[in-house]
């Protein structure tokens, strides 16, 4: 039961029992100033069904949630930045069926989840645990960043705080459904909430809420609905979407994330942390927001720190380690008997179009008091904030009480006159049966009088209430009229105001922009200005010194010049002592000719009785001595010559021998012995029986690859060349090491040992350089440098000559006691691989990249031969060929795997020896004859014979 009025054409019922007003227009037909209209009660939910379609206010209301619509769209687009493409992908791991960010490894302590959020969507979050925790931190990041991004910065906080951390990604970030908006970052939050308190059992008291950046917003508004958390940090935070273009004095209704507005409602210890230099948000927003706090802790501006740095300043995780050991201690104090609930509130209901309005935070907040702002009119409730509107629109409640007073006592007058005449009528319809006749005229006379008697009482009472009719419908009709013109003219200028509305925040968006880049444009000027003003200082400082040193250039120049006056006359005497001796240098000439004729003379005479000699010893059957002749000089070879045999061409693989793993690069066989000598890329020395293809012997301690061998012509020192930059030399009978020989700056590739004598070791490497070294005294004693690498090396017979081969193609020779190059020739055409020499002396082979093998003749550097097969490839910049001790055949390895064998005096191959399954590296004949050896990159040794 309630009062029913009308207000400016809508019917309003006010209801005794709730205070509420249900407003509704008048049926299709009937007048508002109809005094005899009364709508029923049982009707009203018709009349609202039937007439708010056409509402006004509905056509506003609507209005107002198109253009939030359309606000909140535009709002995403411009306020969120999600990375594209994401920095990092969703995999399951099929043992454990896990979920798993790649393409970071897997931690024991870190989890990934997937959590749907009441929007709808579903976001992935991580979930940090560090043992022992007690705190958790609910992580919220900032625009243009993922999980991805942060991971790191989640496990290190984790370890330097001590405390579990969860982080999200928001709805549309990385690998999250949906698409970034206000809204869904809500709900986005309360998820991961829900979250740590159902799967992980954390507590509202023990729970951290950690926002940075656009952060801030979804943290506040959570914290807002938390009364008992721990604490709110807030990183580089912002006082609304809209400030941070531009600096407006209020919150308008197009604005999101209005921090400004919630953080007072906090009432947890907040920390404030922002960078002093920061040009995305700047430091006022922090200051601000911390001053507004309920319970502020001592804020950390960073000096010189911008918005993405500040987690690389020392006092950053200080500062943080000293907020929550303070709110740890606190924390006792704090929780006291405060009345709260530990769960969120009700979610807000939503549609994809508009979300209803949230109390101050959401579509139409409830402004902060301020002057410039005034009170408008909350259409959703329909009802007025102006009190002065509301008194003079609103008809006094005791006037309206008089009013129906006044009309129920009529309606109990005119029920008592009808009865009355009811009760007339039965009195004349028994008098008319009691006097017919004559009474009956009587009768009607006295009928008609008591009829005239009531109607004239009833008009006297109707015109006594007729007053208060008239005084109760003049204002409900003028005011009517004048709320429904006023209705009008506020709507239209509603209309003009959201009209205006667009207007300027169009403007407003054209006119950021157009300060954002004439600012970068001033910025980019001054920092041209800067860098021009710095380029003159420098100039002149060029300047003044360069006239300084044009002083003392001509200074200088008047010294040389002095100096050249000098030099001149000691020219002029030079030139006067030079004559002279031309003179005597003629004459020594003369008297040194002579002494070669002398000489000459006795050479021929030494000649004549060595053949005299020689004719003798063939007459006495020692003509083997003949083939030794070197240089008209007879010499035995070595001791142990008798050993020497005739090389036969090899054809059958006697052993075949896993020898090192990863390949052998070396070998080479010991003086006047069948043993052989290995070294692999497994960084030993191995000696091996040929006759039985047994291991004899292993020498351990070389810390690289072993890259080249060689052995004292005594048989008891090994050296050997280590892509460890050194020289190892090993006592072959004690199996130790005798020295490490360092001075080089990269990988040594060949030694050799000098064959007269045991002391002298030369060897080079990849630093350009080729070092002589004393074994006696255990270092360098000579360094020759040189623009080309050498891959091979040896001495020659006399020990006092270097052969080197290059990369550049080129033989040389080198005198071991001063370093100076002797000659050099153009071997091959690409990097030399191989130098050995003959067993006399007078040939050394060469080997190259261009699959040529050469014989030069040690005196003249001619080519006495090239060798060359179709099928033979040189297989690496180190493959080492041989020559027979016979000094009659060349064997070579290839990258199929085979060795080629040549005949020297004829040029042609004689073998084709096949065993091999992957490149052969090395080559080496044994001094007796037989076997052969060669290696390959498996480390197979294969022995023939």
């Amino acid at each position: 039961m309630g009062i029913n009025t009308t207000r400016g054409g809508w019917t309003v019922e006010l209801h005794e029992t709730s205070g509420d007003s249900i407003i509704a227009p008048p049926p299709k037909g009937k007048k508002l100033m109809d005094r005899n209209y009364r709508p029923p009660h049982a009707q009203i939910s018709v009349f609202l069904r039937t007439y708010l379609s056409d509402s006004p206010f509905l056509e506003l209301q609507s209005h107002t949630e198109i253009m939030g619509g359309v606000t909140s769209s535009m709002a995403a687009k411009f306020a969120f930045f999600p990375p594209n493409p994401p920095s990092y992908k969703l995999i399951t791991d099929d043992a454990t069926g896990l979920l798993l960010l790649d393409p970071f490894p897997h931690r024991e302590n870190v989890e990934v989840l997937r959590l749907p959020t009441r929007r709808g969507t579903e976001i992935v979050a991580v979930y940090v645990r560090y043992p022992m925790a007690t705190s958790t931190i609910l992580y919220s990041h900032g625009n243009a960043a993922d999980i991805g991004q942060m991971y790191e910065l989640f496990v290190e906080l984790s370890v330097h705080l001590r405390l579990n951390l969860m982080g999200y990604d928001y709805s549309g970030y990385g690998q999250s459904s949906g698409k970034p908006s206000e809204q869904n970052t809500y709900a986005d939050i309360e998820a991961a909430y829900k979250c740590l308190e159902e799967n992980y059992g954390a507590k509202q008291e023990d729970i951290i809420l950690y926002g940075q950046s656009v952060g801030s917003g979804p943290t506040l508004d959570l914290a807002v609905r938390l009364p008992r958390l721990r604490a709110v940090v807030l990183h580089s935070p912002i006082l609304s979407g809209l400030r941070v273009m531009y600096p407006v004095k209020r919150s308008y209704w197009f604005d999101i994330y209005k921090n400004i507005d919630k953080i007072p409602l906090v009432k947890s210890p907040v920390l404030v942390i922002h960078g002093t230099a920061d040009e995305v948000v700047d430091c006022s927003h922090g200051k601000q927001l911390w001053q507004l706090c309920q319970e502020k802790y001592e804020p950390l501006w960073l000096k010189g720190g911008n918005h993405c740095n500040l987690e690389l300043y020392p006092e950053y995780i200080r500062h943080l380690k000293k907020f929550l050991s303070t709110v740890e201690k606190s924390r006792s104090f704090r929780s006291g008997p405060r009345s709260s609930i530990d769960r969120i509130e009700q979610p807000r209901q939503c549609t994809d179009c508009f979300e209803a309005p949230r109390k101050s935070s959401d579509w139409r907040e409830k402004p902060r008091k301020s002057i410039d702002r005034p009170e408008k009119l909350k259409i959703h409730d329909y009802k007025f904030h102006n009190i002065d509107k509301l008194e003079k629109l609103r008809i006094p409640f005791d006037q309206v009480e008089r009013s129906r007073k006044s009309v129920d006592y009529h309606e109990k007058s005119r029920r008592s006159i009808d009865h009355q005449l009811e009760r007339a009528r039965k009195s004349v319809d028994w008098l008319d049966r009691i006097r017919a006749g004559s009474q009956d005229e009587i009768a009607r006379e006295a009928i008609k009088h008591a009829l005239r008697a009531l109607r004239k009482r009833h008009l006297l009472e109707e015109g006594a209430h007729g007053p208060a009719f008239i005084a109760l419908s003049r204002p409900i009709v003028s005011q009517g009229s004048e709320w429904k013109e006023k209705a009008e003219n506020l709507e239209l200028e509603l209309q003009q105001c959201y009209k205006a509305q667009s207007r300027l925040s169009e403007q407003l968006v054209v006119e950021v922009a157009e300060s954002r880049s004439s600012k970068a444009l001033a910025q980019e000027k001054e920092e041209a200005i800067s860098n021009l003003q710095t380029e003159l200082t420098q100039t002149r400082e060029e300047c003044s010194q360069l006239k300084m040193d044009l002083e003392e250039k001509i200074k200088a120049l008047e010294l040389v010049l002095s100096e050249n006056l000098e030099l001149r006359a000691q020219l002029e005497e030079m030139t006067i002592k030079a004559k002279n001796a031309e003179a005597e240098n003629k004459m020594l000439i003369d008297r040194w000719m002579l002494q070669k004729m002398q000489d000459a003379e006795r050479l021929n005479e030494a000649n004549a009785i060595y053949e005299e000699m020689v004719d003798r010893l063939k007459a006495s059957g020692l003509e083997s001595l003949a083939r030794q002749q070197v240089d008209g000089v007879v010499r035995r070879n070595e001791d142990g010559a008798e050993f020497f045999l005739e090389s036969s061409v090899p054809s059958v693989c006697k052993h075949r021998i896993n020898a090192h793993e990863g390949g052998c690069a070396s070998t080479l066989f010991e003086y006047n012995s069948g043993k052989l000598i290995s070294g692999g890329q497994d960084r030993s020395i191995k000696i091996w029986d040929t006759n039985s293809g047994s291991l004899s012997n292993t020498l351990y301690g070389c810390l690289g690859s072993v890259l080249d061998l060689t052995i004292t012509h005594d048989n008891r020192s090994v050296v050997a060349a280590s892509s460890s930059n050194n020289l190892y030399v090993w006592d072959v009978n004690s199996g130790r090491i005798r020295h490490t020989l360092t001075g080089h700056t990269d990988k040594v590739c060949a030694v050799d040992v000098s064959k007269i004598s045991s002391r002298h070791v030369v060897s080079s490497a990849y630093d350009r350089t080729i070092k002589v070294w004393d074994l006696n005294k255990g270092y360098c004693i000579n360094t020759i440098i040189f623009y080309s690498n050498c891959n091979a090396l040896c001495f020659s017979m006399d020990g006092q000559t270097i052969c080197s081969g290059h990369v550049d193609g080129n033989l040389r020779l080198w005198d071991i006691n001063t370093g100076k190059l002797l000659s050099e020739v153009a071997a091959h055409s690409l990097a030399v691989t191989s130098i050995s020499l003959s067993r006399n002396g007078n040939v050394v082979l060469t080997s190259g990249r261009d699959n040529l093998h050469n014989l030069f003749d040690m005196r003249s550097l001619e080519v006495c031969g090239t060798f060359r097969a179709t099928g033979n490839r040189v297989a690496s910049n180190w493959s080492r060929s041989c020559i027979s001790p016979d000094d009659n055949y060349v064997a070579a390895g290839s990258a199929d795997g085979s060795v080629y064998i040549w005949s020297i005096s004829q040029g042609d191959i004689v073998a084709t020896l096949e065993e091999h399954t992957s490149p052969v590296l090395c080559c080496s004949w044994s001094g007796l004859g037989k076997p052969l050896a060669s290696a390959d990159k498996n480390g197979i040794i294969c022995t023939w014979t």
